[in-house]
């Protein structure tokens, strides 16, 4: 994966690349804050598009759904012209993936849904820890995954209230912390539960507890890894 060349990050967010492919784009991601919040976002459209209840694609992808795809993907490729390209870019990849994911499901396969906590499967040599927190209501799963010298961190988070401004803080054994991302409670996510996921630089052995607070920095839940 070139510098900054995000066209691979929706389908890393699938798992629909080789295993040449994914590790390029890994090392990518080791240097590249920026596409680390991106695939952040990416994540976030997968695991919102795999919430969609099979029902509703009971009639089949919507006519010219093949030219969509093709049309998006299309879009995504070309050379970034326009300004502002860095926000066009963005967007882009985020209607590709969720052209993929529409287009996987009218077709009658399921990509990444999950309907409960616990859906989603760890890579081997991940870490996974359930804790909770008897003063604030809150439990928590998560799970530390590993990466080409950094860490994803995905969390299940139970007991948030609606409106809450969240942010997963990740502390490694030297005592530094990393913002992983941060995430605003919608009233679905306080009831049946919030799904979150980033990446840090951080070696999965390397890491001592992963928290998630208030951006104002109230404690919510914190895991010891």
């Amino acid at each position: 994966m070139s510098e900054h060349d995000r066209t691979q990050l929706g389908a890393y967010a699938l798992g629909a690349l080789d295993a040449a492919e994914a590790e390029a784009v890994d090392e990518h991601l080791v240097t590249c804050a920026e596409c680390r919040a991106e695939l952040a976002e990416l994540t976030e459209v997968k695991d919102f598009l795999g919430e969609v209840p099979p029902e509703a694609f009971l009639d089949g992808p919507p006519e010219d759904g093949d030219l969509l795809l093709q049309r998006t993907l299309r879009e995504v490729r070309e050379p970034q012209v326009q300004a502002p390209p860095k926000r066009r870019s963005r967007w882009l990849l985020i209607a590709a993936v969720a052209v993929v994911v529409a287009g996987a499901l009218g077709g009658g396969v399921v990509l990444g849904r999950s309907t409960a906590p616990g859906g989603d499967q760890p890579v081997a040599g991940s870490r996974q820890v359930t804790t909770s927190d008897t003063n604030t209501g809150a439990t928590m799963a998560a799970t530390v995954e590993p990466r080409a010298g950094w860490s994803w961190v995905r969390v299940e988070v139970t007991g948030l209230q609606a409106g809450d401004e969240c942010e997963m803080v990740v502390t490694d054994k030297d005592g530094e912390a990393w913002i992983a991302g941060s995430w605003l409670v919608s009233a679905k996510a306080a009831k049946s539960g919030s799904t979150f996921g980033g990446g840090v630089l951080v070696p999965p052995d390397q890491v001592r507890s992963v928290e998630i607070r208030t951006v104002q920095g109230r404690h919510l839940i914190t895991a010891t890894i």
